[in-house]
């Protein structure tokens, strides 16, 4: 639906379609609605995050109340946008309007079939919307008040109108065959399909029950022990105490989990400290960075506390470690306190270069054990220099893990 009147541009007004999101030729094709308000400056597009399968009937829906679009497949809102406001055409303009119904006015064309289209004069709830998908399938003609006009294509002839550029009215093809046929056994897309961080999409399908398929989501806990078997980083006790109360959060939204606890005896994996949010390249560079303010790194190798001038020639390399000369700017004592023949490194060394240090990243972590997020997702445990942190929504998920979800 566009303003045949602007001569300027012609993409004021909306279009419903598929189209290619990527630059791959056609590879991606996808439903999309964009949307030109009639003072908007540019266009707002919203596209279906899963491209389209061919050869299948799908119901789709758009919804704009001058401040908020929303684009529906099967009845599940898949997309969002808040950037347009105010209507679409103005005043002045409301006489402009044409309505095209198998291209727009760029002469791009659809090849396919179309069933039924319905437009309304007032923004449709996604209750009502799936409501409308029954009444089609089963073709009940209901009294609808607030409907504009909708159309079943029985009379293209008499009821519209080929573009100059046309030759001819599309063809209309009458079957029985149920393959054809608009039904309410179109599945909604899957939620990991969806752009789901979006408040309204994932709202959406919290409220309808029937979106709420059985969901599994298997999750490996990684748990380091010392080599002897003992001192575990988290006691089984905890593990499933969480595992339950995992279980009981998401039971209402129909989603469980399955778990599984993997064992690693390794000490020296066990006596370093797991860093979360520090990059290991910060800590000595001269600039105090809070996230890697620990104790176990120096504090942030020196760079977060006041080091006095200190004679350093003389307990450079002594064969101890003097913790006053432990930081960047004396060269970590000359190597002394990363020295496990001199002393216990896993309390002494801060030399970010040292592969003995005491500490390690999360990432440095992961490629020590080799895990890959393929089949399940992987929770490690890190320590934050925070103390008063008590934990983070993306604390301590493996991110490589949603990627293939």
């Amino acid at each position: 639906l566009y303003d045949k009147c602007s001569y300027t541009t012609l993409d004021r007004g909306w279009v419903l379609g598929i189209n290619n999101v990527s630059g791959q030729g056609n590879r991606d094709p996808r439903y999309f609605f964009s949307l030109k308000t009639d003072r908007a400056r540019k266009v707002t597009t919203i596209t279906d995050h899963h491209s389209y399968l061919p050869n299948q009937w799908v119901h789709l829906a758009i919804t704009y109340d001058g401040r908020l679009m929303k684009l529906y497949v099967n009845g599940a809102q898949v997309a969002a946008s808040r950037e347009q406001v105010g209507s679409i055409f103005s005043p002045l303009t409301l006489k402009c309007k044409i309505l095209m119904l198998g291209g727009n006015a760029r002469h791009q064309n659809y090849r396919g079939y179309i069933e039924h289209f319905s437009l309304w004069r007032t923004v449709r709830s996604q209750k009502e919307i799936l409501m409308d998908m029954t009444l089609v399938a089963h073709e009940v003609d209901v009294p609808l008040p607030q409907l504009v006009f909708q159309e079943t294509l029985l009379n293209v002839k008499s009821n519209w109108l080929p573009m100059k550029d046309s030759p001819r009215l599309p063809l209309t093809e009458l079957t029985s065959h149920s393959g054809y046929l608009l039904d309410t056994s179109l599945e909604p897309p899957l939620c990991g399909q969806t752009v789901c961080d979006n408040v309204e999409v994932i709202a959406s399908y919290n409220r309808i029950p029937t979106f709420r398929h059985r969901k599994v989501v298997r999750y490996r806990v990684v748990n380091i022990y010392d080599d002897h078997h003992r001192n575990p980083t988290i006691s089984q006790q905890q593990i499933e105490f969480q595992h339950r109360q995992l279980n009981e959060a998401f039971s209402p939204y129909n989603i469980s989990w399955e778990i599984e606890v993997l064992e690693i005896n390794d000490s020296s994996l066990r006596d370093r400290l797991i860093l979360a949010n520090c990059e290991i390249s910060k800590i000595g560079d001269e600039n105090c960075d809070p996230e890697c303010n620990h104790t176990l790194t120096g504090f942030d190798g020196g760079d977060c506390r006041h080091v006095r001038q200190l004679s350093f020639n003389r307990k450079k390399q002594n064969g101890m470690c003097d913790m006053d000369c432990n930081s960047e700017k004396y060269n970590f004592d000359g190597g002394d306190c990363c020295n496990p023949d001199i002393t216990d490194v896993t309390k002494t060394c801060f030399d970010p270069d040292s592969p003995n240090r005491a500490y390690l990243d999360v990432k440095e972590l992961k490629n020590k054990l080799n895990l890959n997020g393929s089949t399940h997702l992987n929770i490690f445990f890190a320590n934050s220099s925070e103390e008063e942190l008590a934990g983070m929504a993306t604390f301590p998920w493996d991110k490589e893990a949603l990627v293939h979800l």
